[in-house]
């Protein structure tokens, strides 16, 4: 499955916050073997965000959006999608009784306009519940394309990511993606390639080399069934051996 990321927010853009999100979701995508191919920032504009959905989706299969689920005229990520692929959005009420006692809490008893959008998601797709915020995510299909929303926030985020879309996406993926990186000093990055040319070109597994400061990382990774994965570390770690005998100063990276 080839996917990408979306993330949504001005403050990306201009630099006021860090993207933690997209290294985040990178991460946990390698660990269940799905093929991330592109990453994008868009700011909060409804056409922009709307042309990146056409680009992503006319070259990869799921879309995973964060940011844009509140309450503000400027969080249009759920209005963009559900535009996107002409349906509705529905309000999942026990969310919007949370907003509710969440504004009473704070002493002001007159909800916002932008509550019900806060609180819905879009019609006909999978609740992912926030456990840590207001604004549900979802996961929806539709022609084959896939795309899961989340919040931009980082621990409601990651809280969604693990605890419910990464369960819904294994179901669609039985590949895993299994990876070790040696560091060497002491050698130049040119002369890296000069000895270890033959691993460069392998397709699967990869061998890759990553100039650091004062050294050189090589990463050598492999996918595979995950039923299979024994197997996979073995592959991973003869070719680990072999440059070993290649570079003694060799040192795994934990």
């Amino acid at each position: 499955m080839k996917a990408e990321i979306i993330c949504v927010g001005t403050e990306l853009l201009v630099g006021d916050i860090v993207n933690t999100n997209s290294q985040y979701i990178s991460k946990k995508f390698t660990d269940i073997g799905i093929d991330l191919y592109y990453q994008t920032t868009v700011g909060d504009n409804f056409e922009r965000l709307k042309e990146c959905l056409k680009i992503a989706f006319n070259r990869v299969d799921l879309v995973i959006t964060t940011g844009g689920l509140g309450p503000t005229i400027d969080d249009i990520t759920k209005e963009v999608v559900a535009n996107y692929f002409n349906v509705d959005l529905e309000m999942i009420q026990k969310y919007y009784d949370l907003i509710i006692k969440k504004y009473n809490e704070r002493g002001f008893f007159e909800v916002a306009s932008g509550a019900e959008k806060e609180a819905s998601i879009l019609k006909g797709s999978v609740l992912l519940e926030n456990e840590v915020g207001l604004a549900p995510g979802c996961f929806f299909e539709k022609n084959e394309k896939k795309i899961i929303i989340l919040p931009g926030p980082p621990k409601e985020m990651t809280a969604m990511l693990d605890d419910y879309a990464l369960p819904l996406l294994k179901k669609y993926s039985d590949s895993i993606l299994l990876m070790k990186t040696l560091e060497i000093k002491g050698v130049p990055e040119g002369k890296i390639d000069d000895r270890l040319k033959d691993y460069f070109q392998m397709t699967n597994p990869t061998v890759a080399p990553y100039a650091k400061e004062k050294c050189v990382h090589v990463r050598v990774a492999v996918k595979g069934n995950r039923q299979k994965e024994d197997v996979l570390w073995g592959k991973v770690n003869k070719i680990i051996n072999d440059i070993k005998d290649i570079y003694p100063q060799a040192t795994e990276v934990k």
